[in-house]
């Protein structure tokens, strides 16, 4: 029997009456113990003496403008999402205050997706009678909602709150788990003292607290509180009036309006990406990323600044060139720095703005079941789509670097939360990985970031990531300079080379295949045959497991013999002979900011040894050397750089310049000129550099290029005065070349 007695006290927090998280303490008097026939007979009727108090609120929900209903707290949500499913108003308990007023917990559901409200008795089933009510006034910190009916509700009780003596109890109505009936509990009052920065708070069971004879005395919502905030009645709580709560909404949209406005960001276009890169690397044309106008919400922080949410990765911010702000009226703004942790970047404006919300400094957790106002804010295009409503906040968690994050419905991506003083409570930021083996972030969504956590990365020196700014155009193509070449380890590498345990069996860790003379790595004592296992960055605690891409024609000899029969509609697309010198790990090593200090953890001999390294800028590379092209002949022309020459076999004194690009139809095309030949003279005369071939070439009305393809050369006349010929005129193929070497 006393079993029974304590299984009857248990609180079933999912479906507690104001969803308070997590079940309280239950309290089992000492009286129940003792003789537990009496007490059930008490807490029975304490029970009847508030049923006819208790009533259930049906909350009808609609459709808007195509978007589905949902609750503004993850426990709502749930109960918005299945009811909407199931094609059925939400249902939540009530309590009868008086014999118009009723409480109720606050489902933050906006009034657009409020069909109607009715409440009805808690006898009568679901579809019977009820009375229509609307929402009248909104708790300050109480997660709650006053209803007022549109005429009293037949066979209801309202309450009355007295001023009197415990013992207590907490009496709740709620559902059972399957939600097929509805339960009146009864449970000793108890709850726990929360001691919080020095402060000493109450945290109650929710549910209405009544005395011995059921008579109620205060009513508790699952939010803390004073010791004593919990006693006397609702209406006497501080709170909102509709009027006022839509007064207070509107303000906030006026300003958010003003303050949190479209940027249009545009970037240079991006550099040329040899195909075969574009293979290893999973990239390809249509990737959002080399996108030259993309468009992010920008929140006016100050008078002169603008806080920018474009989780731009280096590469990208690289190409940055222009932004302009869609205020009233539209003004320009320049980047002034990227947030190391965050996916924010900071902009001045050119003038000072009108509109400003300032980012709030105070701990978010401070606001916990405070009403506050809300704005889901986003960006369709270059369109931007805003609602506003009532929101509280109640679950957080720690994020990135001790950052304070708001757990919010998944649905409420673009959730920004506004304190009672206009300032940003919290705003939906990405929190950026500093550093990852890869070229992407592993997390795609934003997260509602404290604004606190943002004005304190703000205020810091190291909060800013100087690796993340705009460059030239000469300077995006910068690379990290190791000189290594390497290949991706297998199964098979793994266990021959005693790493299996070290790469997870293959799956992580690089082979160094050659090391160049004189680079960082030569002079560290870096040797062919040593394994890359991981990588250690600045600023990070945790290791990175170096894994590059595999190369797609690492096996493939190029077929220089069939290059005589590509049509110049695929010339763009034949990937280079040579491996592109960028990878996932040079990726991440020029990432993290040229003058950064990193390690890397190499085995060799059967030990791991620990190379330290400066982030240094590397010589020219295939993809970032020196260009001309020259229009007359319709070809562009690169620098022979040093991975160029190890793969063709060329001692740095040889002349020639490769071939990079031929214009379709031009002179060059119809002569015959193909992608990645060296062109080594122009009219007998050697040529070591695009400025030498820019040189030659110029002011010549025929020239004579000597064009090598591997070790097979031959000469091509090009006359600069002539149209080009309408018919092809292929110049006789060379002779089969032979293989690359190492194939």
């Amino acid at each position: 029997m006393k079993c029974a007695v304590m299984a009857m006290a248990v609180v079933m927090a999912a479906g507690a009456a104001f969803g308070q998280s997590g079940a309280p303490a239950v309290v089992v008097t000492k009286a129940a113990q003792e003789n537990p026939s009496e007490e059930l007979a008490k807490q029975a009727k304490m029970a009847e003496a508030v049923r006819p108090s208790l009533v259930v609120v049906d909350v009808a929900l609609k459709f808007d403008r195509g978007d589905a209903p949902s609750g503004g707290s993850v426990d709502s949500a749930d109960l918005v999402d299945t009811a909407v499913h199931d094609e059925r108003p939400v249902e939540v308990s009530g309590y009868a205050i008086d014999g118009t007023h009723v409480v109720m917990r606050d489902l933050q559901i906006h009034p657009r997706f409020i069909q109607s409200i009715g409440v009805r008795r808690l006898d009568d089933a679901a579809g019977g009678a009820e009375i229509g009510a609307k929402i009248s006034a909104y708790p300050k910190e109480r997660n709650a909602v006053i209803l007022t009916l549109d005429k009293p509700l037949e066979g209801v009780k309202g309450l009355t709150f007295a001023d009197k003596p415990g013992p207590y109890w907490v009496v709740r109505l709620s559902h059972e788990n399957d939600e097929s009936r509805w339960e009146v509990t009864v449970d000793g009052f108890g709850g726990s003292l929360v001691m919080v920065g020095g402060k000493k708070l109450f945290n109650p069971p929710a549910g209405l607290v009544v005395t011995e004879d059921g008579e109620a005395v205060g009513m508790a919502t699952g939010t803390l509180m004073g010791v004593d905030g919990w006693k006397g009645s609702p209406l006497a709580w501080p709170a909102l009036s509709a009027e006022e709560e839509s007064g207070l909404i509107a303000e906030v949209k006026e300003k958010a309006n003003g303050a949190v406005v479209r940027a249009t960001l545009n970037f240079r276009s991006p550099k040329n990406v040899d195909p075969r890169q574009m293979m290893m690397m999973g990239m390809g044309n249509n990737d959002p990323e080399n996108a030259t106008v993309q468009y992010a919400l920008a929140v006016a922080i100050d008078k002169e600044r603008v806080l920018v949410l474009a989780n731009l990765r280096p590469k990208v911010t690289a190409r940055l060139e222009h932004i302009r702000l869609a205020t009233d009226p539209p003004m320009d703004a320049t980047f002034a720095g990227s947030l190391r942790n965050y996916g924010a970047f900071v902009a001045k404006t050119e003038k000072p703005l009108e509109a400003v919300m300032p980012l709030s400094e105070s701990d978010a957790r401070e606001l916990r079941g405070r009403l506050l106002a809300a704005g889901d804010i986003q960006l369709q295009g270059d369109k931007r789509i805003s609602t506003y409503q009532e929101r509280r906040l109640f679950n957080f968690h720690v994020g990135w670097q001790g950052g304070v994050c708001v757990e919010t419905p998944r649905e409420d991506k673009n959730l920004f939360l506004f304190g009672t003083g206009g300032e940003v409570a919290a705003l939906p930021v990405m929190q950026r990985e500093r550093a990852t083996m890869g070229d992407r972030d592993t997390q795609e969504e934003a997260t509602v970031t404290s604004g606190a956590a943002l004005a304190a990365a703000l205020k810091k020196p190291e909060g800013m990531d100087p690796a993340n700014v705009p460059l030239t155009a000469e300077e995006e193509n910068r690379l990290a300079w190791l000189g290594v070449e390497l290949q991706p380890l297998t199964p098979e590498l793994s266990r021959a080379n005693g790493v299996s345990d070290q790469t997870g069996d293959g799956q992580n860790g690089a082979l160094v295949t050659y090391v160049y003379p004189e680079s960082p790595a030569a002079k560290a004592g870096v040797e062919t045959g040593w394994i890359i296992l991981r990588l250690h960055a600045p600023d990070t605690e945790f290791p990175i497991d170096v894994h590059i891409e595999n190369d797609p024609m690492a096996s493939e000899a190029f077929p220089w013999d069939r290059l005589g029969d590509a049509p110049e509609e695929v010339f763009d697309r034949i990937p280079s002979p040579w491996p592109p010198v960028e990878n996932a790990l040079i990726r991440t090593i020029t990432n993290l900011g040229f003058g950064a200090k990193y390690s890397i953890d190499f085995y060799h001999d059967g030990k791991i040894d620990t190379k330290e390294f400066t982030v240094a800028q590397g010589p020219a590379n295939y993809a970032s050397a020196p260009q001309y092209k020259s229009a007359a002949t319709g070809v562009t022309v690169r620098d022979m750089t040093y991975e160029v020459r190890r793969y063709l076999q060329k001692k740095p004194e040889d002349p020639g310049v490769v071939i990079s690009k031929i214009e379709q139809g031009s002179k060059a095309s119809v002569a015959g000129l193909k992608p990645y030949e060296l062109i080594t003279h122009v009219n007998d005369e050697p040529v070591r550099s695009v400025k030498d071939f820019e040189r030659l070439t110029q002011g010549q009305t025929e020239i004579r290029l000597s064009v090598k393809r591997m070790t097979a050369g031959r000469i091509v006349k090009l006359s600069l005065n002539a149209p080009a010929p309408t018919t092809r005129m292929e110049a006789s193929p060379p002779s089969a070349a032979p293989a690359p070497p190492g194939e």
